[in-house]
């Protein structure tokens, strides 16, 4: 009796400490995710310190992908939108913003897509304005606008989105693996243009 006394007092305070790691865990999470946040809105308003942020960071400068003219008149191309805003679907997964290296990975998104469809997971811009209309980083409806106008042939069946704070490990599988992903899509969907949208 004893014993088994023992071993639920073991096991209540082995849960008892298990709790209290992930609360603080969680607590954690939500402290990075604030800190992230904040700065993004001081690098909005103080944009010099992006400046010296970005002397530390890693780049990735690309000296081998030669410039491609349109070969048609823009009134007869297909266009597609690609952006850096980690934009994605309410019902799709989220960017991973745990990662302080970023999340490599994309979202796909029907080109038919209504703006009110959309949310955006990433930490490292101050993104209200996008939130309170996705246009800003994701020009859906303006694109929509130019193909109403003639201005554009055509729109692809597809947009793709990024989460465009990735480094370290991460840049490898973005250069090597998805980024060259979504060439190949767009390609697949004959797309003549795609309009980048960086954040």
């Amino acid at each position: 009796m004893l014993y088994a006394l023992c071993s639920m007092l073991y096991l209540y305070l082995h849960l008892c400490f298990l709790t209290k790691v992930l609360i603080f865990f969680a607590v954690m999470g939500k402290f990075k995710r604030l800190k992230n946040q904040t700065l993004a809105k001081v690098y909005t308003k103080v944009p010099s310190l992006v400046d010296l942020y970005a002397k530390g960071a890693e780049l990735v400068v690309n000296t081998t992908t030669p410039f491609s003219p349109l070969n048609k008149p823009l009134e007869r191309c297909r266009l597609a939108l690609v952006t850096t805003g980690g934009t994605h679907a309410r019902d799709q997964k989220p960017f991973d913003m745990s990662d302080k290296k970023g999340d490599p990975s994309y979202r796909e998104l029907p080109s038919d897509i209504g703006v009110e469809q959309l949310t955006i997971t990433h930490d490292y811009y101050n993104h209200a304005d996008a939130l309170a209309d996705p246009n800003l980083v994701l020009p859906i409806e303006p694109l929509r606008q130019l193909l109403h106008q003639g201005m554009i042939g055509s729109i692809g069946p597809r947009f793709f989105s990024f989460m465009g704070h990735v480094t370290g490990e991460h840049l490898k599988t973005l250069t090597d693996t998805t980024a060259p992903e979504v060439a190949a899509a767009l390609i697949a969907d004959e797309v003549d243009a795609a309009f980048l949208t960086p954040t």
